[in-house]
């Protein structure tokens, strides 16, 4: 699936083909890399699997804005690097207080090392918050 970027993050037609979550989803390695998450009634968090090298996934908050959170938590083992500094076992968060219809993150695997272990923000737009 292909993402439009427009200014208030993304065009509702391209959504279409993903993949609707309306409850607390854990991401399945291999078969769903690739794929595009999204959410529109209501807040809800996407566990990642352990990292693997070349996994790819993008979620997306199609809730009305101020209307609901979208999380992303690592495997308990990971983090993710965002803004330049990697979180240790703690979540990336499009707050509801902050959330634009159309928000979304990409989050990929990438130049993995026996010390990264660390999802890497690859694509993102909109308001996201590390969990402290």
């Amino acid at each position: 699936m292909c993402l439009t970027a427009f200014p208030n993050g993304v065009d509702t037609s391209v959504v279409r083909d993903g993949v609707r979550k309306t409850a607390a989803y854990t991401v399945v390695a291999n078969t769903e890399s690739g794929k595009t998450f999204y959410i529109d009634s209501g807040a809800v968090t996407f566990t990642l699997p352990a990292i693997a090298d070349g996994q790819v996934f993008t979620f997306v908050n199609m809730n009305p804005d101020g209307a609901a959170a979208l999380t992303i938590s690592p495997n308990a083992n990971d983090g993710i690097q965002y803004k330049g500094s990697k979180t240790d076992d703690k979540d990336l968060i499009n707050t509801a207080a902050t959330a634009k219809k159309g928000d979304y993150v990409k989050v990929a695997a990438i130049e993995l090392s026996a010390t990264s272990g660390a999802w890497s923000v690859t694509d993102v737009s909109g308001v996201w918050a590390k969990e402290a």
